[in-house]
């Protein structure tokens, strides 16, 4: 997950920037959306084109459904099936936002809601784990729901440490930029 989230940090960098130095909705709305879609299309496309993503890659693990063959459209759709659950939902917040002009915390409403989708956030992830610790063939909820496995193989040692390094930088250059569209106090 967080070698995935490194892979994805050149397009969180982009949207800080672009948050930070636009208030213009012809250039926030179609941002937006293209935004909340790229982690879904990342996940699911990486996932069907190559039975992995570039963490999985780095880590030496295949996706595979429960009879070995490759996973299908359908299975990394429900693999991922929870974030893009939030998408909807995301995208109507923005656009309320952002044509009513409300453009903190990246359009997504005052810090309570941000604070709110994030414990959500953090407690899908949780139950996660749980499941994933707590069965014989460490399966997560979305590999039960999409009958799936996730099966370890060779990894990628090069493309581990391009990803770390990303990891690392995904720490440091948001601190190099000046942050200024999230909002705390409201």
């Amino acid at each position: 997950m967080f070698l995935d989230g490194a892979a994805l940090a050149p397009f969180a960098w982009l949207d800080q920037l672009i948050w930070n130095h636009t208030s213009q909705p012809l250039v926030l709305l179609p941002w937006g959306i293209f935004d909340l879609l790229i982690g879904p299309a990342y996940e699911v496309g990486f996932v069907v084109a190559y039975g992995r993503t570039l963490g999985k890659m780095a880590c030496g693990v295949r996706i595979f459904d429960l009879g070995g063959k490759s996973v299908s459209l359908k299975q990394a759709v429900l693999r991922h099936i929870v974030p893009i659950l939030f998408v909807p939902y995301f995208a109507f917040l923005q656009i309320q936002n952002i044509l009513g002009g409300h453009l903190a915390n990246r359009a997504l409403g005052d810090f309570s809601t941000f604070l709110n989708l994030f414990v959500v956030w953090m407690g899908w992830i949780l139950l996660e784990t749980i499941t994933m610790l707590t069965n014989k063939k460490r399966r997560a909820i979305h590999d039960f729901i999409a009958s799936t496995v996730v099966i370890r193989e060779s990894g990628r040692t090069t493309l581990l440490w391009w990803l770390v390094a990303l990891l690392v930088l995904g720490f440091i250059v948001p601190r190099l930029m000046k942050e200024g569209n999230i909002v705390v106090g409201t």
